[in-house]
Order: C-alpha cells, then sequence, then structure tokens
C-alpha cells in the first residue's frame, strides 16, 4: 500500500485464525492503519508500528503448536495485544500456563476487575464470543488479572479471559473482540489503538482510493482488464474503481447468466451497468446448460464449489478469445473473507473454496494475470468504498446476488442415509441437553459448512423447536 509512512499504523500477525483480517478491518474502522504480517517476518518488518495485535489460530498453543515464530517481537518497545491463541501465547512467553480443557462455546459474560484504558467507557460487565480449546490458568510475574467471563447462568468463572501488564504494556483477551458478538470489542480494539499506543486517527477510505487507483495504473501499465461482473456489489464497485483509474476504454465487462440467478436477474445487472457508465464494452452469455451440466450428480459443497469455479475460468477464456482480448489481466471483485475462508494465508483453515479461488485462478494469481482491489476490505468496507465512488445507494445496499452460492445452498441427497447411526447417536444427546431450557429437537439428513475454533466443520445441523424466547434459543444452541 502507498503513501503510508505519514500514518500510525498497527501490525496485525497472522496466525492462520479466521478473523485476523476483520481485526485489521476493525482497526481501521478507528482510522488507523492496520497491516497483515506473518509471524516469521523478520523483525525489520516490524519497526515503524506503534503497536501489534496476535490474531487467533486454529492451533493448539498447549502443545507448542504453531510455535516457531518470531519471538523478537516481544523484544520490541510497542504495546502487544493477543486475542484467543495470541492471548495464551502471551501468557505463556512471559511465565504463565496454558492447559488444553477449559473449552468455551458461544455468548460469555465478561466480568471487568477493574477500571483500565482497554475498557474505558464500557460497562462492569461486557458480552463476549468465546471459542478455544485452551486456557490460561497462570499468569507470570508483572501480569493481572483484568476479567473473567461466565457461560450461561449456570457457568462457572473462567479465570484470566482478559490479562494485561501495564509496566510491559502486554495484554490478552481470550474471547475474540473483534466479532459482532462481542458487543463492545471495537471500542476494547479502538481503546488499545488509540488510548494504548496513542494512534492518530488519520485513515480514511477516500484515501483507500486514491491508493488503490495509483496501485491499478501501476500494475495494468498500458494493458487493459476483463472483469466477470455478477452484478453483486463486491463485482459492482471493483467495476466502478477500474473505471475510475483506466477510464472506459481499457475495461472489459462479462456478466455470465449461470443459471442460478433469480428470475430476470441478469436482465436487471445488465440495466445496472449502462446506468453506471459502465456499457461501453459489456458483454453478456447464458451459460445456463454449461454450469448445470458441470454440477450434475454432485452433492458435497467443496466439489460443487470447484466445479462453478472452473467453469467460470471456462466460460471466460472462451469468451476472451471471442473477443480478441485474451491478453487482458482478469480482474475479480474478490474480497478478504474469499481468500482467507479459501485458506488462502499459511496457517488458515479451509472452511470453503469460493469459486475465485478455485486452483486455476491461483495459477493465473501466481502468473501475475489476476487484479483484485478488494481482496484486502470487508463488505462494510466495500460499500463504504461504493458510495465514495458515487454508486447510487440501492445498488450498494441491495439484497445480495446469490449467483454461484444458490449451487451450494441447494441441498442435494445421494438417496442414501449413510449416518443412520451417527444422527441416531446425536439425538437423544443434544435432546436431553435441550430439556432443561424446555425445548425439543432433531438432527436434520443433511450436513452443513460451518466454524468451530477456526477449522472448518461439515456435521448435521441440529434443529430446534419450542416455545422460548430468542435469548433462551440462543443460550440453548450454544
Amino acid at each position: 500500500m502507498t503513501h503510508t509512512a505519514q500514518h500510525d499504523r498497527i501490525a496485525i500477525i497472522d496466525f492462520g485464525g479466521q478473523y485476523a483480517h476483520l481485526i485489521a478491518t476493525k482497526v481501521r474502522r478507528a482510522q488507523v492503519l492496520a497491516e497483515i504480517r506473518q509471524p516469521e517476518d523478520p523483525i525489520e518488518a516490524f519497526h515503524g508500528y506503534k503497536g501489534i495485535i496476535l490474531s487467533g489460530s486454529p492451533s493448539l498453543s498447549s502443545f507448542g503448536e504453531d510455535s516457531a515464530y518470531n519471538k523478537a517481537i516481544y523484544d520490541l518497545d510497542v504495546p502487544i495485544l493477543g486475542f484467543c491463541f495470541g492471548h495464551q501465547e502471551i501468557a505463556k512467553h512471559y511465565g504463565g500456563k496454558v492447559v488444553n480443557g477449559a473449552q468455551e462455546w458461544g455468548h460469555a459474560d465478561l466480568h471487568i476487575n477493574r477500571e483500565h484504558p482497554l475498557f474505558a467507557g464500557l460497562g462492569k460487565v461486557e458480552q463476549v464470543w468465546m471459542s478455544h480449546f485452551d486456557s490460561v490458568t497462570e499468569v507470570g510475574p508483572d501480569f493481572e488479572e483484568l476479567g473473567y467471563t461466565i457461560l450461561g447462568e449456570e457457568g462457572t468463572p473462567h479465570r484470566y479471559a482478559a490479562i494485561g501488564s501495564d509496566k510491559l504494556r502486554r495484554y490478552g483477551f481470550q474471547y475474540h473482540p473483534e466479532v459482532d458478538d462481542t458487543l463492545h470489542g471495537d471500542e476494547m480494539i479502538a481503546n488499545f489503538v488509540l488510548n494504548i499506543c496513542a494512534c492518530a486517527p488519520t485513515w480514511t477510505m477516500d484515501r483507500y482510493v486514491a491508493d488503490q487507483v495509483e496501485k491499478i495504473r501501476n500494475q495494468v501499465g498500458d494493458g487493459s482488464v476483463f472483469l466477470l461482473a455478477s452484478g453483486g456489489v463486491d463485482s459492482t464497485v471493483a467495476a466502478r474503481l477500474f473505471g475510475e483509474a483506466l477510464g472506459p476504454d481499457h475495461l472489459h465487462l462479462l456478466h455470465v447468466d449461470n443459471g442460478l440467478m433469480r428470475k430476470d436477474e441478469s436482465k436487471a445487472v445488465v440495466a445496472m451497468f449502462q446506468e453506471l457508465g459502465l456499457g461501453k464494452n459489456f458483454h453478456f452469455i447464458d451459460a445456463t446448460d454449461t454450469f448445470l451440466e458441470a454440477m450434475k450428480g454432485m452433492v458435497e459443497p467443496e466439489q460443487k464449489r470447484r466445479a462453478i469455479g472452473d467453469t467460470f475460468i471456462g466460460v471466460f477464456e472462451s469468451e476472451a478469445r471471442r473477443l480478441g482480448i485474451e491478453d487482458h489481466l482478469l480482474g475479480q471483485g474478490t474480497i478478504y473473507p474469499d481468500t482467507i475462508e479459501s485458506g488462502a494465508t499459511k496457517r488458515s483453515d479451509t472452511i470453503k473454496t469460493h469459486h475465485n479461488r478455485v486452483p486455476i485462478i491461483e495459477e493465473m494469481i501466481a502468473a501475475g494475470k489476476v487484479i483484485e482491489p478488494l481482496a484486502d476490505l470487508y463488505k462494510v468496507e466495500v460499500r463504504e468504498l461504493g458510495e465514495m465512488l458515487g454508486i447510487p445507494h440501492d445498488m450498494i445496499w441491495r439484497h445480495p446476488f446469490p449467483g454461484p452460492g444458490l449451487g451450494v445452498r441447494l441441498l442435494c441427497s445421494t438417496g442414501r442415509n449413510e449416518d443412520e447411526a451417527e444422527l441416531a447417536k446425536i439425538g437423544p444427546a443434544v435432546s436431553n441437553a435441550l430439556a432443561k431450557y424446555g425445548l425439543t429437537g432433531a438432527p436434520l439428513p443433511i450436513k452443513s459448512v460451518g466454524v468451530k475454533a477456526d477449522l472448518r466443520s461439515y456435521e448435521h445441523p441440529f434443529l430446534i423447536h419450542g416455545d422460548a424466547d430468542w435469548d433462551t434459543l440462543a443460550t440453548a444452541s450454544g
């Protein structure tokens, strides 16, 4: 990223947790520039940062997993804050103890022991989100317990959920302040960045636009970009940004009807891009039969995703040859969740492979044939960027286009109940746990992809039903 020397910066060390870039996004919400660093980066790479945040990880600190990172960061004279795995690593490095046990999953109440700059403006009890297998059971010299958590009405105190040493300027949260389920997590992160690290809030999205326009022009040079434009917010904002940087003569847009769109959706997409002034080199193709044939007989989500991604590239290459623009860079509206959920960072677990992160695309990226100006942004930043670029509000906030996702969301079956024994075991166990809430339930004979403790799960969902308010349902499901 260019022109960053004039901004205070925070380094986010990505240990492979699903939320590393979300942490960076939340820091940027406080108008402070956050940049992702790898745990093995040389210590010189961290010079100039005013603080460091250690992300969570699917690794287990208690067993020494992923412990070969550059621990010279702890010698730097800057504040460091760790989340989940990062919290455990800080505790362990400074003489504390981490054990495998006391797992927590779901909403918990954080009881804050005393007033502290990290919790400025917050209450004595705050709702936080827990997702961990390891726990800190002791802290070393100069550290104190800043808060403990209680999970559920009958839960026991989970010690050392928040720890700190004002002398060393080292802090840790066992919970995830970066997710929305931690109700005032944004404030906790902002307190660290602004109060503890004393950063100036000078990073804004209008500066991001200027930097990306320059970056696009430098990468494309005298060439052009060919963008697959679904009509969703990501590809629309990317198209507008490419148009701003390159002009209409160096941008070709292709909209593909993959047979998974809503009624008249493609017609609406064509009209939208015409209204945005991006219709000069806009192309449309109906590839319904091609996509449905590619997914024929498939059930497993990952298999479908790869088939969809491969088919998109096949259609793209065919159209590029037909139009005589094979040498154009492939533009994509890829945003960060597309890359982290596909296991794109060194330590990330593959949650789901997105259609713009299948092997063919990865090969094109390695060859320098892909350009993705939104790849470091979360959806909220993309929408803010779109508003700044003059895209009408209703186009930015309209219902998301499901597109290829419908191929996965339309659950299929082989017709054989291969998990009958497993379902028979799950049902009674979960039903017994629900009984104390006055609820009943049943496992469903389908599987769904989810995330647990930064790892992909592909398991049977459990249907919960009964007469209860939302809070009771949330507690029971947690």
